[in-house]
C-alpha cells in the first residue's frame, strides 16, 4: 500500500549536510512531489533529494545490439541481393539444383531447391549444421547434415 505524501510526512531522503540517506520530514510539496525536507538527524532544511541507495538499486538498462542479429535491411541492400540472386540463378537448369533436405550437407555456392522458398544458393556455411541460403525472397538460415 502506497502512502500519500503531504507536508509533515516522514520520508527517506538524501541529506546534503550529513551526506547520507536518512529519515526526513517533508516541509514543502510541489506538483505532488516533495520539494523541501528537514533532516531528522541534523535538523537542517534543504531541497528534497531521493535516497542515493534507491538510485543504485535500479540499474540503468543499456541497450546492446545482438551480434548475431541480422543488420537492418534497406531498399538498396534488398535490390542488391535480388540482383545477385538473379545473376547466380539465371540460365540454370532444374537438374543443377539439389533438392533441400535437412539431412543433406551443402557446400558454399551450391544451388538449392527448397519446397517453400524456391530456388537459391548457399552464401554462407554458418555452422556444421547450419547454412545461409539466398532465395528470391531473401536470405534464410537452414539446417543441414542433421540425421533424421
Amino acid at each position: 500500500m502506497k502512502k500519500t505524501l503531504t507536508a509533515g510526512t516522514e520520508i527517506d531522503g538524501y541529506c546534503t549536510k550529513c551526506k547520507l540517506d536518512l529519515n526526513h520530514r517533508i516541509v514543502a510539496m510541489a506538483e505532488g512531489k516533495p520539494a523541501r525536507a528537514e533532516c531528522l538527524t541534523c535538523h537542517t532544511q534543504h531541497n528534497y533529494y531521493k535516497p542515493k541507495t534507491a538510485a543504485a538499486k535500479t540499474p540503468k538498462v543499456k541497450r546492446v545490439r545482438d551480434p548475431k542479429a541480422t543488420p537492418r535491411t534497406t531498399a538498396k541492400t534488398v535490390l542488391g541481393l535480388r540482383l545477385h540472386w538473379e545473376k547466380t540463378i539465371q540460365g540454370r537448369n532444374a537438374r543443377d539444383f539439389t533438392p533441400y533436405a535437412i539431412a543433406t550437407a551443402f557446400s558454399l555456392g551450391e544451388l538449392v531447391n527448397h519446397t517453400k522458398f524456391g530456388e537459391g544458393f548457399v552464401t554462407e556455411i554458418t555452422d556444421v549444421r547450419k547454412v545461409t541460403v539466398l532465395f528470391e525472397g531473401g536470405s534464410k538460415l537452414l539446417a543441414q547434415a542433421t540425421p533424421s
